[in-house]
């Protein structure tokens, strides 16, 4: 029963548009600040104890937005050929390993890079189960969707859909940012 509801068309597509909103998003703030998205990877580096040579820093920092991209353009095309959803869902888990081996580590980041804006928010393991969920609904694009026709509500739950989801994702990083400053006082 559940899964007939998660195969919707609505679901898929606001899944779709959400995600990619994202990631799409994300992708933008890496290109216009690639500066301090350099200094976040240099973070990460050390976090996880590596040794990554400038050049591949370089190329990391120029390369993530645009996979972000792609990926962003994979979900939307995720509703006609799931497969596409794949890097979304490779990116989202390979986001979610670097924080949670970071966490393990003790890492102390003051900005994870995944929060828009000017603000900051530190790495914690609330980040890692953030997107672990995130992974749940790119999952769920990979199966097939119903084949339904779409009808006029659909739209109106789509519009008050997407708005809230996004104000709920807000909502969860500000909640999480600042539960990790209170602890930090």
């Amino acid at each position: 029963m559940t899964a007939t509801y998660l195969q919707d068309p609505v679901v898929h597509l606001s899944s779709a548009l959400g995600l990619g909103l994202l990631l799409g998003a994300a992708a933008l703030h890496k290109l216009q600040d690639g500066q301090s998205f350099a200094r976040v990877l240099d973070d990460y580096r050390t976090a996880l104890g590596l040794v990554l040579p400038r050049w591949l820093r370089s190329v990391l920092a120029r390369l993530l937005p645009w996979l972000e991209m792609i990926a962003a353009t994979g979900l939307l095309v995720s509703l006609w050929m799931p497969w596409a959803a794949l890097g979304a869902a490779i990116l989202i888990g390979l986001y979610a390993v670097v924080l949670a081996i970071s966490v393990a580590r003790g890492a102390v980041i003051e900005d994870c890079g995944c929060n828009f804006g000017g603000n900051h928010q530190a790495l914690s393991g609330a980040l890692v189960w953030r997107n672990v969920l995130l992974l749940l609904p790119v999952l769920n694009l990979m199966a097939p969707m119903q084949d339904r026709p779409l009808v006029w509500f659909d739209a109106v739950t789509l519009g008050f859909l997407l708005p809230s989801v996004a104000a709920l994702y807000i909502l969860t990083n500000l909640l999480i940012s600042n539960r990790v400053s209170l602890r930090a006082l």
